[in-house]
């Protein structure tokens, strides 16, 4: 996210729960590094809200970030789980350390899973101005998912999305895109 200073203030660019045209479907790496920037802008958010839950929130943006949450993270763990690892593992060679990776990036899709549900609820209550059900489960939930999903980003785009790069082949990525756009109801990208 682009950050400029003005009178010494640091500011941001909201974030903003954003669909993908059709077209960008072709590429799907492309959209999944597109999806994995939007997490680290997320992030920041949720960094934000850690240090002053109710007098530092846009509630504009808190309410994107929980659309998000509720809308396309759950597409993009579904992209990853039911079409981009198991080509993965198509392509996987003797003594591959993908499997371990991999497994180890489904739990952290279970753990983002759990963490998501009380984080999104208690993004509601921001929202509409009501109590915490338990504030510092609030506050301990924002960090862990912050925390989680930079580690887990870090393993997607060094390891993951660099191995798709290099394996995958056109109708490999044909086939992904083309998923990835009915997943969210959206045309074939051609």
């Amino acid at each position: 996210m682009p950050v400029s200073k003005t009178s010494g203030a640091a500011l941001h660019q909201p974030f903003q729960c954003t669909r993908h045209e059709p077209a960008a479907f072709r590429n799907p790496i492309a959209v999944l590094e597109a999806d994995h920037a939007r997490l680290r802008a997320l992030c920041d958010v949720l960094d934000r809200l850690q240090h002053n839950p109710r007098h530092g929130a846009d509630l504009p943006e808190v309410a994107a970030v929980r659309d998000y949450l509720l809308e396309q993270l759950p597409q993009h763990i579904a992209d990853e789980e039911d079409d981009l690892f198991p080509l993965l593992r198509a392509t996987a060679a003797a003594g591959d350390d993908i499997e371990r990776i991999l497994g180890l990036l489904l739990e952290e899709h279970e753990t983002d899973r759990r963490l998501n549900d009380d984080l999104c609820g208690d993004l509601e209550c921001l929202i509409g101005g009501r109590p915490f059900a338990d504030p510092a489960r609030f506050l301990m939930n924002l960090s862990t998912f912050a925390e989680t999903q930079r580690r887990h980003l870090v393993w997607e785009d060094t390891v993951v999305l660099e191995r798709a790069r290099k394996h995958l082949k056109d109708a490999d990525q044909a086939e992904l895109g083309r998923r990835m756009a009915e997943r969210r109801g959206l045309p074939s990208p051609g």
